[in-house]
């Protein structure tokens, strides 16, 4: 199997630099453009299956990538969801880095009041891994899903800690390629190359 493991395109909220989490902003213009490059990109892969996240910036980004794979099936899925920032939805990031280091917690230990953990997120990712694994085993498949639900399913998939996953970069439309053979082969990370000297 193998995996392309996408983050949507840009919204206005990741242009305000803002929480978005379930939020359901759209791709702004920068973002539907990023997303047409990344899918000039992927145009001659041989894509078996499509899953998205069912926030409006993660179809977007698959609309533009399907043009160019007309009748493959898609399925969104909420499973796949970016992380349910509960109360500070909405509140610039810098603000809430700032309230996570006042209580004295690693960015991966804070659980913001009605949201997720970053744990809730990786068993998401665990459980459809699991589903991949099981229906796919011979498939490319696009994933397109979120920032830090891509950062637990890296995570999940090879065993890194959240501490650690934290840290990984997930620029708008990067993909990762992850083979999973006898044991899964991390062959690309945060590659968004295609939007190379191109400025928004």
């Amino acid at each position: 199997m193998r995996i392309l493991l996408i983050r949507h395109g840009q919204t206005d909220a990741n242009k305000r630099n803002i929480i978005q989490g379930w939020l359901d902003f759209k791709l702004n213009n920068v973002g539907i453009k990023q997303a047409k490059l990344l899918a000039k990109r992927l145009k001659n892969e041989n894509i078996d299956y499509f899953y998205s996240s069912d926030l409006k910036r993660a179809i977007m980004t698959t609309e533009e990538i399907k043009k160019f794979h007309p009748g493959i099936d898609w399925v969104k899925k909420s499973i796949i969801r970016e992380r349910n920032f509960g109360r500070h939805e909405g509140m610039p990031v810098e603000e809430y880095y700032n309230l996570i280091k006042c209580y004295g917690l690693e960015v991966h230990e804070f659980v913001p009041p009605f949201g997720e953990s970053y744990y809730d997120v990786r068993r998401r990712a665990e459980i459809f891994f699991r589903e991949l694994v099981r229906k796919h085993k011979k498939d490319t498949v696009a994933v397109i899903a979120h920032g830090v639900f891509n950062k637990a399913f890296i995570s999940q998939v090879f065993d890194i800690s959240l501490k650690d996953a934290v840290k990984i970069e997930q620029q708008n439309t990067c993909v990762n390629i992850i083979e999973v053979k006898s044991k899964p082969k991390l062959v690309s990370l945060n590659d968004y190359s295609h939007l190379n000297g191109y400025v928004f």
